[in-house]
């Protein structure tokens, strides 16, 4: 009986709308409690796009931890069609005089004149011949009359790994081999007479590919392929020339200064972004809406409404303002050790501001700035021009001290404490929203717990919102089966008194 609904069949009440508007009241506990879990889920999302910029940022200053970021030269040719360079950050700054005689080239046979008109069509005659390539490697083609293919021959040739492909100009109706290396240890034989049928004849010797011939400062040098490395210089040939041409090696300040201003404006994007979320006052108008809500609305006025309702969750966040002190701090302090002052006149590089970059000042009307980097590029151009040695130094330095050292970032290079700076404030970021690759109930951060206790919480109000459902049911049928009652003893007494 207590599973039985009468919905209004008596009293002819809309039991189902009047239970479902008490829900409501009973539902507003849970309903605040999944809003509560929705701005944390959004505020998890918002640390973690600010963790994606502080962890490319971080990427900028680990490169900036090693010389190998400053020390690259660059590779100048006067005759780009003769032969192009790149140097290695070992290679030394000075010049060569490149002259190419003769380009390497690949081993090439040469088929006659077939009548073949479509690499579809099958041999006229039965036979057999080999292909060698280099290093003794070769393949055996058997070919049978009206049968194989010259596709087919093609495609056994080609998937044999002997460093020889096959290949028919259809324009010329010529079969060609040909060696995937060059030099003159790059070989093609063809033997066999089955050969005949792709226009080849059978080889008493091998054909042979050619080395590059170069003139390096005046002494000639062979090479097995068109590109060739010298004292930390990678050289591409490209053309025969009968003059030399010039490759100037020198010091790639170029890609120093790109680097340091790509640090810069990533920088003050972050500086932007950190500022935006941690100054927008939250609008406690707009909460996060219930599936209900969303129901009555357009998705329009579903992103206008959570666009505000996103606004200021992370308002005066500790982290995020940490992270700029902290970051601040890592850029304005000299590195100790860089620079000797003798009667009031500083020799070295030992803060930013020697290289031209410096914080930027309080200008009325542009507030937005504040705390932000400027550049001057002329002045880190003439210090890396000057000292580049001592630009190296103001970012790479490492100090000698533990890690745990009070004046460990002191005597650290720039790169090395924002790198370090970095890591911190983006493990605290982790510490709190977690890695997002566990479920609910396995995450063990801070906001996770935040989670987690509210699940708890939202399945108690779950479970009793289904027992104050079941009850009022129980009590409108209640009601229902008592009016019922009423109305049958009412039809008796009428029926005796009309007697």
């Amino acid at each position: 009986m207590s599973n039985i609904k009468l919905s209004g069949m008596v009293s002819g009440l809309d039991t189902d709308t009047i239970i479902k508007q008490l829900m409501q009241v009973e539902r507003a506990p849970l309903d605040k409690l999944t809003q509560q879990k929705q701005k944390i889920a959004w505020k998890r999302d918002e640390y973690r796009e600010m963790n994606t910029m502080l962890t490319s940022i971080r990427s900028l200053a680990d490169k900036m931890r090693f010389s190998t970021s400053f020390n690259k030269q660059s590779a100048t040719s006067s005759n780009t069609s003769v032969v192009t360079a790149t140097a290695s950050s070992t290679a030394a700054s000075g010049s060569y005089a490149i002259q190419v005689d003769k380009l390497a080239s690949s081993a090439l046979v040469t088929g006659s004149t077939v009548s073949v008109n479509s690499t579809k069509s099958t041999v006229t005659a039965d036979g057999a011949f080999t292909i060698e390539g280099a290093n003794g490697k070769s393949v055996n083609i058997n070919v049978t009359a009206g049968s194989t293919t010259y596709d087919a021959i093609i495609k056994q040739v080609n998937a044999a790994n002997i460093g020889v492909t096959l290949s028919f100009d259809s324009i010329n109706k010529r079969f060609m081999a040909s060696t995937s290396t060059t030099g003159e240890n790059a070989t093609i034989q063809i033997t066999g007479t089955g050969a005949s049928e792709l226009g080849f004849a059978s080889m008493t010797s091998p054909q042979k590919g050619s080395d590059a011939s170069v003139q390096v400062n005046g002494q000639t040098m062979t090479f097995a392929n068109n590109a060739f490395e010298l004292n930390g210089v990678r050289f591409d040939l490209k053309g025969v020339s009968t003059t030399a041409t010039s490759v100037t090696i020198a010091k790639d300040t170029s890609s120093v200064v790109d680097q340091i201003k790509g640090f810069v404006d990533q920088y003050n994007t972050l500086v932007d972004k950190v500022n935006e979320k941690t100054k927008a006052v939250p609008n406690r108008n707009y909460v996060p809406l219930t599936d209900e809500q969303k129901e009555s609305m357009t998705e329009k006025q579903i992103d206008l409404w959570e666009s505000k309702a996103k606004t200021g969750l992370l308002y005066r966040d500790d982290i995020l303002t940490d992270a700029l002190a902290s970051l601040r701090s890592a850029l304005i302090n000299k590195v100790d050790g860089l620079s000797i002052t003798s009667n009031g006149v500083k020799t070295g590089i030992d803060t930013l501001s020697d290289i031209g970059i410096t914080f930027k000042k309080y200008t009325p009307g542009m507030a937005g700035d504040l705390g932000k980097l400027e550049l001057d590029e002329t002045k880190l151009k003439d210090a890396i021009a000057s000292n580049p040695d001592g630009v190296m130094n103001l970012f790479t330095k490492t100090s000698s001290l533990d890690p745990k050292d009070k004046n460990y970032q002191k005597e650290s290079g720039i790169g090395e404490r924002l790198y370090s700076t970095l890591n911190t404030q983006i493990n605290k970021i982790m510490k709190r929203i977690g890695s997002g690759t566990v479920s609910d109930a396995a995450d063990s951060s801070q906001l996770g717990e935040q989670i987690r206790g509210l699940n708890s919480r939202m399945d108690v109000l779950k479970t009793r919102m289904q027992a104050a459902e079941d009850r009022y049911y129980k009590q409108f049928t209640a009601m229902e089966l008592a009016l019922q009652k009423l109305n049958s003893k009412g039809s008796w007494l009428s029926s005796q008194l009309g007697q």
